[in-house]
């Protein structure tokens, strides 16, 4: 089975039509999230959906299927030459899903866990916060792609970022002229998103000061509560946020990866 050209909209009702055929409930990974790219793969049963999205120089895999038995049928059949990445979100670990995803060449390579903070520290921000500007956009953009995971961080396309450059949601420490750290953030409703920090100082005090703007920013916008996205891995920055009060809600993000046909 290949994945072919299509649209969203067409494979949103595929999906919508699968759900409707059956009473079982349907096992997915996509959830109406946006979409960084703008070409879509995709291939269906009547039971299953799969569908591609193109980031930077990989796809990202989404399913969607009322039996598991059919899902691992298509998923194994599959043929793609690219690099495929699939997560898998869930408060209640699947071995099953892990198990399809194996048997079809998918090896897992990262596991997120979500943290909360009902919470955020009330501080001050300094007199002017450094935010980035449209000038700082190439070198942010530089930072994130050889310090973050491409697979597995959800980097900000380059169009992405500079629109949060211009809602004032990147704020920076400076020094001499350069960037030696950045944090980006999505506002949301009533919370924050803290997506990225980006550390280049050797100096734990640059890092602080940087956070502390943050959350005293949070605090002049009256934003009170905030989640993000850790990789299980990075036990230093788990615990420098759980310094600033985020604990861990359940919510945790599998990634797999797979490099060519299968």
């Amino acid at each position: 089975m290949q994945l072919q050209t299509d649209t969203l909209e067409n494979i949103q009702r595929c999906m919508d039509a699968v759900k409707a055929a059956s009473a079982a409930t349907p096992v997915t990974n996509y959830f109406r999230q946006p979409m960084t790219g703008g070409k879509f793969l995709a291939a269906a049963t009547d039971r299953t959906v799969l569908f591609a999205n193109d980031e930077f120089d990989f796809y990202r895999l989404y399913f969607f299927t009322t039996d598991l038995a059919d899902f691992e049928n298509t998923l194994r059949q599959l043929e793609f030459a690219g690099t495929l990445v699939a997560g898998y979100l869930t408060r209640q670990p699947d071995e099953r899903i892990d198990g399809i995803l194996v048997k079809s060449g998918f090896r897992q390579i990262a596991l997120y866990r979500r943290m909360d903070n009902p919470a955020l520290r009330v501080v001050r921000t300094a007199k002017s916060v450094p935010f980035a500007t449209a000038e700082d956009l190439d070198e942010i953009y530089e930072d994130a792609l050889r310090v973050f995971d491409k697979y597995t961080d959800h980097l900000p396309t380059k169009p992405a970022l500079s629109e949060s450059i211009g809602r004032r949601q990147v704020i920076l420490n400076r020094q001499a002229g350069r960037i030696r750290g950045w944090i980006l953030f999505q506002l949301l409703t009533r919370k924050v998103n803290f997506h990225q920090l980006y550390n280049a100082s050797e100096s734990s005090l640059d890092v602080l000061a940087l956070l502390l703007n943050f959350y005293g920013l949070m605090h002049e916008q009256g934003i009170r509560s905030g989640i993000l996205w850790v990789n299980t891995a990075k036990t230093d920055v788990i615990r420098l946020h759980q310094n600033f009060g985020w604990r861990f809600d359940g919510l945790e993000d599998y990634f797999y990866l797979r490099h060519g046909a299968n």
